[in-house]
C-alpha cells in the first residue's frame, strides 16, 4: 500500500524539516527557522497552505487524493504546527508571504501550483502578487480577513492591551468552540480531531504566534496588491460558511481581474476536511484545464 494511503496524523515524526533564513535581514543576521512539511506523490508540485491556528493536518484527507497525480507539498506555516516560532518576526503579511517563497527556494522549486485556505489563502495571494513568477494555478478557499463572525476570543486576541490576557486564557474549550463554527457537518469534529488541533496550540509560543498573526493581519493590503494582478485565481466558497460569510465572496469578485468563482452547497468553512474528494477533483480540473475546466 502506498505511504499516502496511511492515516495522516498531526505529528512531528511524519514528513521532513528544512531550515530557511527569515526575510527582512541580510547576511548572517537572518534568523534561521525550521519548516515542517510533508511531501507525497509525483508530478507537478502543488503547495498546500493552511490557515491560522492550523497545521498541515487540515489537509489529511485531501493529500492522499491529490498525491495520486501531483507532488503534494503541505507545510506548517511559520509559527504553527511543528515549524519554528521565531523571535525576530512580527508575523506581518509580507513576512508570512515571503516565508512561503523562501520555503520554495529551499526546496529548489522555481514555481508551483498552490491551494490556500482562509487567512492562509490570503498569505498565498500576497505571495502571488509579489512574486507571480513563482506560482502557476492558484486556488483560494474562502479567502478573507478577520470578520465579526469569528469567535469573540479570536477577535479579542488581536486587540492591543487585552490580547496577551486572552492569549493566556485560550483553552481547549475555546478551540472546540472555534472549530464548531468551521464545520457544516458537526460530526466531523470528533474528540480525536479536537485533540489534534489543540496539540500544536497548547503552548505559550504557539498562542503568541497566533496573537501576532491576528494583530498584524492586513486584509486590505492583500486586496490592494491584487488590483493590478493579471494572475488567474480560482476562488471556492462554502455557501454555509459561518467564518467568512458567503457575501464576502463579492470582495474577491470586485478585486480579481482574472478570477474564477465557484460556491459549494452544504459546505462550511473547512470544506477541505468535509468535501475532500470534491475539492480534489475541482483543483485537478482547474490545473489541467484552467478556466474551461471549472
Amino acid at each position: 500500500m502506498p505511504y499516502w494511503y496511511r492515516p495522516i496524523v498531526n505529528s512531528d515524526l511524519i514528513g521532513e524539516k528544512l531550515t530557511i533564513s527569515l526575510p527582512g535581514f541580510s547576511g548572517g543576521k537572518a534568523e534561521k527557522c525550521p519548516i515542517h512539511y510533508l511531501a507525497l506523490g509525483e508530478g507537478e508540485p502543488l503547495l498546500l497552505v493552511h490557515s491560522l491556528g492550523q497545521s498541515l493536518y487540515t489537509w489529511r484527507d485531501l493529500i492522499p487524493l491529490l498525491a495520486e497525480k501531483y507532488n503534494v507539498i503541505a507545510l506548517d506555516l511559520v509559527g504553527f504546527g511543528f515549524s519554528g516560532r521565531p523571535v525576530s518576526m512580527n508575523y506581518s503579511m509580507d513576512e508570512m508571504a515571503d516565508t512561503l517563497v523562501e520555503f520554495l527556494k529551499a526546496l529548489k522549486l522555481d514555481h508551483v501550483h498552490a491551494v490556500g485556505a482562509s487567512l492562509g489563502g490570503m498569505y498565498l495571494l500576497r505571495a502571488m502578487s509579489r512574486f507571480p513568477e513563482r506560482f502557476d494555478k492558484v486556488t483560494a478557499l474562502c479567502p478573507g480577513g478577520i470578520t465579526k463572525q469569528m469567535p469573540r476570543k479570536i477577535r479579542r486576541m488581536a486587540a492591543p492591551f487585552i490580547g496577551p490576557f486572552v492569549r493566556e486564557g485560550y483553552t481547549k474549550k475555546d478551540v472546540r468552540a472555534a472549530l464548531q463554527q468551521c464545520y457544516y457537518d458537526s460530526t466531523v469534529l470528533t474528540k480525536e480531531v479536537l485533540n489534534e488541533y489543540f496539540e500544536t496550540l497548547d503552548s505559550y509560543s504557539s498562542r503568541q504566534a497566533l496573537m501576532y498573526c491576528l494583530r498584524n493581519f492586513d486584509e486590505e493590503l492583500v486586496w490592494d496588491g491584487l488590483r493590478t494582478s493579471e494572475h488567474p485565481v480560482f476562488v471556492l466558497w462554502g455557501e454555509e460558511d459561518r467564518i467568512q460569510p458567503f457575501e464576502n465572496l463579492e470582495k474577491a469578485q470586485q478585486v480579481l481581474r482574472r478570477g474564477e468563482f465557484f460556491s459549494l452547497r452544504n459546505a462550511g468553512h473547512f470544506f477541505q476536511e468535509e468535501k475532500a474528494e470534491l475539492l480534489a477533483d475541482m483543483v485537478d480540473k482547474y490545473i489541467l484545464y484552467g478556466e474551461d475546466g471549472v
